[in-house]
C-alpha cells in the first residue's frame, strides 16, 4: 500500500497519494504517513518594519501566532503516534509581532497609541527544544560521520542541495555540517516520548534535477536515428514532462526509503528503488506486506474518522467566536446563537443591501441586526450609523401593503483580545446615546455567548423566550438577557 505524504508550505509535489497544505491553514496532518514539513510565512501581510524585522498588524499576528500553535500540537501529535518528519530547514525570518498590548501617552488630540510587538521565530512551531536557526546560506556541505538513514537519499540528492540556515546547538544527533566550522545543517531528533522520529535537512533544489534529467534524455535521443527537426521544441517539452514525472517520482522514493529506515529504528541504509522490484522478493514477503497494508488500511479508517470528528468540533467551536471575533466569523457565530435562542436568522445579501443578520422571531417580530469586533476600543457610532441605513434599506425591500421598520440590534464585542470579565464598556457614550433615540437594542456577544453556551447544551423553550424578548424589548439599552436557570 502506497504512504500517504503530506507536504506543509516550501515545496510542494504533485502525485497520487501527496497532500499540499498551506502553512496558512488548519488542516489536520494525522492522515499522513510522512510530513514533509516547511515553514513558510511570506503570506502573512506586513507593510511595517521595526528593528529590521517584518511588523505584523494585530490581525496577521494573532493569525500566525494561532497557526504556530496549531502546526506545534499536530508536529507533536504525529510524532507520538510515530509519524516520520522531515523538516526543511530554511531561512525562513523572523519577525515582530503584536502582543495585544498599547500603551498612550499625552492628552487630548496629543495623545499618542504605542502598538506593544516582540520578536516571534516560526521556528518555535517546532515541538521541542532542538537548538537555534542561523539564517546563513552556503553551497558545500559535509558529512559529520555515517549518513545512516539519510545515505540514499543523500547519494542521489545531495549534489542538488544547498543550505539556507544551520543549527545552533543542535539536542540531536547531527549528520550533515557546513564545510567550514562544523555548523550543524542536517541531523536526525529522536524524544522517549516520541514514536516517531524528526529529520532536520537543507532544502533540495528539485528543478536543477529537472534540468540534468531533460539533458540525460537529450543526449540519448541525439545517439538514436535523426528525428524530423521541425519537432525538436515539442520533443524538449516531452523530455522535461517526463523529466519532472521522473524526479518526483525518485524523490517520493526516496523520502519513503527515509521514513522506512527511521520506523526500523536503526542505522540501516534505506534500500535503493531497484531493490524493490519483484525478481528480488523474497518468500513470504508479499503475504506479510498484505497483512501490514490490511492494518494500515484500517489506521486511515480510523484517522478519517477522527478527522470527520475534528471537522465536527471545529463546527461547534465557532460559538466561541462570539469572545473573539470579528467580521465574517463574527457574524457566522452570532447566526448559531441566535437560532440556539430559537430566532430564524442569516445574513442578507440582495442587490446593493447586504445585512449581517436578519432575524425573524416565532411571533414573527423582524429584527435586523449588525456586528462589529474591535481590537481593545469600545464600539462607535459607526457601526451604529450603518445599521440605521440598513433598517431603511430593509424597510424599502419589504411589501407595500405590511411594511413596518424592523427592530434594529448592534451586535458588539469590544475588546476582543482581553478576557470578558476584565473589558471596560462595550459601546461609546455616543453609541449609547444614538442607540437610545433610535430604539435600537444593544448586545454584549459575550453576554450572547453565556446564555448560548447554556441552550446549546440545554434546549429549554421558555428561557430561550425569554432571551428573545430580551433583545426584542432592548429600547435602546444594552440588553440584559435572564439569569441562567441555577445560576440566579
Amino acid at each position: 500500500m502506497e504512504k500517504r505524504i503530506v507536504f506543509v508550505g516550501g515545496i510542494a509535489v504533485t502525485s497520487d497519494g501527496i497532500t499540499n497544505l498551506r502553512f496558512r491553514s488548519e488542516d489536520s496532518l494525522l492522515d499522513g504517513d510522512i510530513i514533509v514539513f516547511s515553514i513558510d510565512i511570506a503570506s502573512y501581510y506586513s507593510n511595517e518594519f521595526y528593528q529590521g524585522m517584518r511588523c505584523l498588524d494585530d490581525d496577521e499576528s494573532f493569525r500566525l501566532r494561532n497557526d504556530c500553535k496549531h502546526w506545534r500540537s499536530e508536529l507533536n501529535a504525529a510524532l507520538t503516534d510515530g509519524k516520520t518528519i522531515i523538516t526543511f530547514v530554511n531561512n525562513s525570518p523572523q519577525v515582530s509581532v503584536a502582543t495585544g498590548e498599547k500603551r498612550y501617552s499625552g492628552t487630548g488630540r496629543n495623545t499618542r497609541t504605542t502598538r506593544i510587538v516582540v520578536p516571534f521565530d516560526p521556528y518555535h512551531v517546532i515541538p521541542c527544544g532542538f537548538g537555534t536557526v542561523i539564517r546563513r546560506s552556503g553551497e558545500r556541505i559535509k558529512m559529520a560521520g555515517d549518513l545512516g538513514i539519510l545515505a540514499t537519499y543523500w547519494h542521489e540528492f545531495g549534489n542538488h542541495t544547498t543550505y539556507q540556515g544551520y543549527i545552533e546547538d543542535f539536542t540531536g544527533t547531527p549528520i550533515l555540517e557546513t564545510q567550514t566550522g562544523s555548523k550543524v545543517v542536517g541531523g536526525i531528533l529522536r524524544k522517549p516520548e516520541w514514536k516517531g522520529t524528526l529529520i532536520f535537512i537543507p532544502i533540495p533544489d528539485l528543478p536543477s534535477v529537472v534540468d540534468l534529467r531533460v539533458k540525460e534524455f537529450q543526449d540519448k535521443a541525439k545517439k538514436r536515428p535523426s528525428q524530423n527537426a521541425g519537432s525538436a521544441a515539442k520533443r524538449i517539452e516531452t523530455y522535461r514532462v517526463k523529466a519532472e514525472r521522473s524526479v518526483v517520482m525518485q524523490f517520493i522514493s526516496a523520502i519513503v526509503g527515509i521514513d522506512k529506515a527511521a520506523r526500523d529504528a536503526t542505522e540501516s541504509t534505506p534500500p535503493p528503488a531497484w531493490s524493490q522490484e519483484g525478481r528480488f522478493t523474497l518468500t513470504g514477503e508479499e503475504n506479510l506486506q498484505a497483512s501490514m497494508d490490511t492494518n494500515a488500511a484500517n489506521l486511515h479508517k480510523l484517522q478519517d474518522e477522527r478527522t470527520s470528528l475534528k471537522q465536527a468540533l471545529r463546527k461547534t467551536q465557532e460559538l466561541k467566536g462570539l469572545l473573539y471575533e470579528k467580521g465574517k466569523p463574527l457574524e457566522k457565530a452570532i447566526l448559531t446563537a441566535l437560532k440556539l435562542l430559537g430566532f430564524q436568522a442569516n445574513n442578507l445579501q440582495e442587490a446593493d443591501s447586504e445585512f449581517d443578520a436578519v432575524m425573524v422571531d416565532q411571533d414573527g417580530t423582524r429584527l435586523i441586526g449588525e456586528a462589529e469586533g474591535k481590537d481593545e476600543k469600545a464600539i462607535s457610532i459607526d457601526k451604529l450609523d450603518q445599521l440605521e441605513r440598513n433598517l431603511r434599506e430593509d424597510l424599502v425591500l419589504q411589501d407595500e401593503a405590511t411594511a413596518r421598520f424592523a427592530t434594529g440590534v448592534l451586535f458588539g464585542n469590544a475588546y476582543r483580545f482581553t478576557p470578558p470579565e476584565t473589558r471596560e464598556d462595550f459601546f461609546t457614550t455616543k453609541c449609547k446615546l444614538a442607540a437610545k433615540r433610535s430604539q435600537i437594542a444593544l448586545v454584549k456577544t459575550t453576554d450572547l455567548f453565556n446564555v448560548a453556551q447554556y441552550l446549546e447544551g440545554h434546549p429549554n423553550a421558555d428561557f430561550a423566550e425569554k432571551c428573545r424578548r430580551s433583545i426584542k424589548e432592548g429600547n435602546g439599552e444594552t440588553v440584559i438577557f435572564p439569569s441562567i436557570p441555577g445560576q440566579e
